[in-house]
């Protein structure tokens, strides 16, 4: 029954109340589903603009956390069935982790707009996330420097290898087998020595095939030059120094394109790849900040120096990190696929050697590597995830499984705050007897796995604290007022119209 009150009220109060009613069901619904959204969005993308003595140049300037790099390691099992000629079996070995540390050095304002650093990365052996492995558990593994030198020789100066034989055993010392038992911490960044000396105490031969290596070293990011010997390790390169100069925008013109990616060394193009100015040349991509109001069609481009070319991240579903929803945008299956992804195809030299020695592409799932390292390492997916069949049927232990192995960001849709992200890659190289040596190894023909490695973070719980302090507690306090008025407006409305129904009513 509607209280006697309201119905002494005259029609025109009750039209007004109506009126105001509506008014704060529009107005409430307009200002908290668009106008003040927009005002916090807009809020957030200042937030992405890289100006010195703010947060975002902080985190800019030093990752404010550690990284987490975990290295797997193939452990070859069976090496003298493989010598002749049995399939390669190989049992993952690890974690090996290392804690992380990035920063940026040398940084120049180029312009108004643009920032040019190097970036550093440092790498510390964590014991207690290693558990059981340290850096001085052995596996076994392709003796990758040896094989690398007889694919060269293969390629360009077969009628040596009597002379190269005959130097092996001494310039490799006690790593002159195509299979060879090492220390973890040899292989990733101490170093596996070989040519000691220069090869001077080895005789003629030795000494002529060290020097031949010696002045090719710098080509290869696996070898440098160290007390007169040659040292082969997988990723010394990286520890405690830069890849090259990145330039990137401010964001000062246009906050979307903040941490973007315009030059490096100084070039909008690398010369790594076949077409001077092609796709798969071209720089670009995001760096450190993600745009704000992330949407699920969305692409997002980084370019990584490693492998010298940019990866493409899609959406692929929603997920949740510490109770912070968010999307999830992962590779794309067909990033090392030149075959199937016409847009990969200048990622192919035509110059690829795999089960035999004819030259062309790799099938779906690798890229090879030789422009960007300087050797004949193939790049995959963690356990050839998604890579061509073949290449997962040469080779016994492998177990791809997409959670784990595929690389992933997940994005805090309206900040565009990463809240967990990995990523993840393989390398590999093809295992076939080398035509011309006096003396070859009769190995099976297989893609065989070395080493992969992910790099990852998780938002610390400081920063999610932070997040809901400045962004979703506010933003609770707007979606409360926001539906009170809403709600308000609609009692009062809904009241009114009961009321003149009630009074027009016989």
């Amino acid at each position: 029954m509607v209280n006697k009150n309201v119905l002494k009220l005259s029609n025109k109060v009750l039209i007004f109340v109506s009126v105001l009613g509506a008014l704060m069901v529009i107005g409430g619904a307009y200002l908290g589903f668009k106008v003040v959204p927009d005002i916090i969005v807009n809020k957030i993308w200042e937030t992405k603009i890289l100006k010195e003595n703010t947060e975002q140049w902080e985190a800019f300037m030093k990752t404010p956390f550690p990284y987490s790099f975990k290295v797997f390691v193939f452990d070859v099992q069976n090496p003298d069935d493989v010598l002749q000629g049995a399939k390669p079996r190989v049992k993952e070995v690890g974690p090996f982790v290392y804690k992380v540390t990035k920063w940026k050095d040398d940084v120049q304002w180029t312009s108004p707009d643009e920032i040019s650093y190097h970036s550093y990365t440092k790498f510390e052996f964590d014991e207690a996330s290693s558990g059981e492995y340290t850096e001085n558990t052995e596996v076994t593994i392709l003796n990758s420097p040896l094989y690398g030198i007889l694919l060269k020789v293969e390629a360009t100066k077969p009628e040596v290898f009597g002379l190269v034989e005959q130097a092996v055993p001494v310039a490799f010392a006690g790593h002159s087998q195509l299979f060879i038992k090492v220390k973890v911490g040899d292989l990733l960044f101490k170093g596996i020595k070989f040519c000691e000396n220069a090869g001077k105490n080895g005789g003629f031969a030795t000494s002529i095939f060290c020097r031949n290596v010696m002045q090719k070293a710098n080509e290869s990011q696996s070898l440098r030059l160290e007390n007169d010997a040659i040292l082969f390790s997988n990723l010394h390169y990286k520890n405690n120094t830069h890849l090259g100069r990145f330039t990137v925008k401010s964001g000062g013109k246009d906050p979307k394109e903040s941490a973007t990616l315009t030059l490096y060394n100084g070039k909008p193009f690398l010369s790594t790849w076949p077409g001077e100015n092609s796709s798969c040349n071209r720089i670009r991509g995001f760096t450190t900040v993600f745009p704000a109001n992330i949407k699920t069609d969305m692409v997002f481009e980084s370019f990584s120096e490693d492998i010298c070319r940019h990866v493409a991240l899609e959406y692929d579903s929603k997920d949740a990190v510490k109770e912070i929803a968010g999307y999830k945008f992962v590779a794309k299956n067909d990033t090392f696929s030149s075959k199937t992804n016409k847009e990969n195809s200048c990622f192919c030299s035509n110059r690829t050697k795999t089960f035999t020695t004819a030259e062309g592409c790799p099938e779906d799932g690798i890229i090879d590597l030789t422009p960007c390292k300087g050797g004949p390492v193939m790049v995959s997916f963690p356990h050839l995830l998604y890579a061509d069949e073949g290449y997962a049927r040469s080779v016994e232990g492998l177990r791809p499984v997409k959670s784990r192995h595929e690389p992933f960001v997940i994005l805090e849709p309206l900040s565009g705050l990463p809240l967990y992200g990995s990523q993840r890659i393989q390398f590999n190289m093809f295992l076939r007897p080398i035509e011309g040596m006096e003396n070859p190894w009769n190995v099976s023909r297989s893609l065989l796995p070395l080493i992969w490695v992910e790099e990852s973070f998780v938002i610390p719980d400081q920063f999610i604290e932070k997040l809901n302090d400045n962004l979703f507690s506010k933003l609770n306090m707007i979606n409360i007022v926001k539906w009170i008025v809403i709600v308000s407006g609609g009692a009062g409305l809904l009241l009114a119209g009961l009321t003149l129904v009630y009074r027009q009513a016989p």
